[in-house]
């Protein structure tokens, strides 16, 4: 899958530098498309519903969109660690669950 990905020059990954300070000497890690869509629909129906609660005086403020948002952010920064500890591609939705 990654050879795949990483051949094929369309707007399916995201390009993220390996380096702290930017240089393009240490290349780029990848980061799918799909481990940034699939989960930001969950997140984006996480607040929906959470909308639809206050509308109806049910629930806490913005709960469920919260909780999904922390945890979809550490999934991605968990993503990027890894990939820079063991220098390979990881499934960002192996940490996204």
């Amino acid at each position: 899958m990654v050879q795949v990905a990483t051949k094929v020059d369309a707007p399916i990954k995201l390009l993220w530098p390996k380096s702290m300070w930017l240089v393009n000497d240490r290349g780029f890690t990848m980061l799918g498309l799909g481990d940034v869509v699939v989960p930001g629909i969950f997140v984006a129906l996480a607040l929906r519903y959470d909308v639809y609660q206050e509308q109806n005086g049910k629930g806490p403020r913005r709960v469920f969109f919260r909780t999904c948002l922390t945890g979809y952010c550490l999934g991605l920064f968990t993503t990027m660690g890894v990939m820079h500890v063991f220098k390979a591609a990881q499934p960002a939705l192996l940490y996204i669950r």
